[in-house]
């Protein structure tokens, strides 16, 4: 007998925000490893918020089965499912996935040696040697942003441990946000910085949502991590001058994880610099289901030496295609609007 599937809006993962978009990536992701029957993502053209598709009758369902996986870890790990020796626990030195470019190769041998799964599922989408960073190290994902002694191990294991303290994060990623003073967020989304005028106590502070954050973790072997020798690049991410950023489309159809990648990464929803704003063509949008294209890049912080907090930027929506210039790269002076 066919299981009954369910369409469950989900108020609190709002896709026109970094950090809500990533979540359902995520959950997208974990739920597609848990159930045997397909699991599909979409969004509401009404509200934006995320659309789980599934088995899964109602949102405690979702939460109920995120929960039991989050109990299955053990307390020293920092990826659920995956041998707690991944990521490497830091040491003196800097990160230990921070490899010189020679020796990448033989820390993913003696990652897959510990755990294939994290040496074939997880390391390629954290790390690359065909980018290298100022101290010709491999390369991070553009969607780590480490401040401090932040580093791959904490990336994971700070949002999982606290869900995993906290169940009630779990069902407060997906019903409605409550931020927690002390949570980086990972700098997902840029209301996690919060000055001393926004703080009741009169402090600076940084306020992060727990379980969004966790969530928004689980989405990095969705997104594909390549670089032209030098600069690193990911799935979503664009680079124009000295500016990168990230956008993303939201869709009204269920669509699985295969389908998912291959629709972010489609070459139509990609933008172009156009009067210093980043512009994409909606001539795509009805073929693949798209209705509204979002954007946000690095904001960097005052004082802080780390590459930032993702904030939203203004999308311009053209009927028109790229012309042919635009999609080689645009001239140099359209290059330049966005250069910085």
């Amino acid at each position: 007998m066919s299981q009954p599937i369910a369409d469950v809006e989900l108020p609190a993962l709002d896709g026109r925000s970094s950090l809500g978009f990533l979540a359902a990536l995520g959950l997208l992701n974990v739920l597609s490893w848990l159930e045997q029957y397909p699991v599909r993502l979409s969004f509401s053209d009404e509200h934006g918020t995320a659309v789980i598709h599934s088995t899964l009758q109602s949102l405690d369902e979702i939460v109920a089965k995120l929960e039991a996986f989050v109990e299955t870890s053990a307390k020293d790990s920092a990826l659920v499912g995956l041998d707690p020796r991944f990521p490497p626990h830091p040491g003196t030195g800097a990160d230990p996935l921070r490899r010189p470019r020679d020796e990448y190769r033989q820390l993913a041998a003696q990652i897959s040696k510990i755990d294939s799964v994290a040496g074939s599922m997880w390391l390629p989408h954290l790390v690359t040697d065909m980018a290298v960073d100022e101290k010709g190290r491999a390369d991070n994902t553009p969607f780590a942003a480490p401040s401090g002694k932040q580093n791959w191990r904490s990336f994971f294991s700070n949002p999982l441990s606290a869900v995993r303290n906290n169940p009630a994060y779990i069902c407060e990623a997906l019903s409605g946000w409550r931020r927690v003073k002390g949570v980086t967020g990972e700098y997902l989304d840029h209301h996690v910085i919060n000055s001393s005028a926004d703080d009741p106590e009169g402090k600076s502070a940084e306020r992060g949502v727990p379980g969004a954050t966790w969530l928004a973790t689980m989405a990095l072997p969705l997104l594909r991590l390549t670089g032209d020798g030098s600069n690193a690049s990911a799935t979503l991410w664009h680079q124009f001058g000295r500016r990168s950023f990230i956008t993303w489309p939201l869709w009204r159809q269920p669509l699985g994880v295969r389908a998912v990648q291959a629709l972010i990464e489609h070459p139509s929803l990609s933008p172009w610099p156009a009067d210093g704003e980043l512009a994409v063509s909606s001539a795509a949008f009805g073929p693949l289901g798209v209705f509204a294209v979002y954007g946000a890049e690095r904001q960097r912080i005052s004082g802080r030496n780390f590459a930032g907090v993702l904030a939203p930027v203004s999308m311009r929506v053209e009927r028109r295609r790229r012309d042919a210039r635009s999609a080689r790269g645009g001239s140099t002076a359209r290059a330049e609007v966005l250069a910085g």
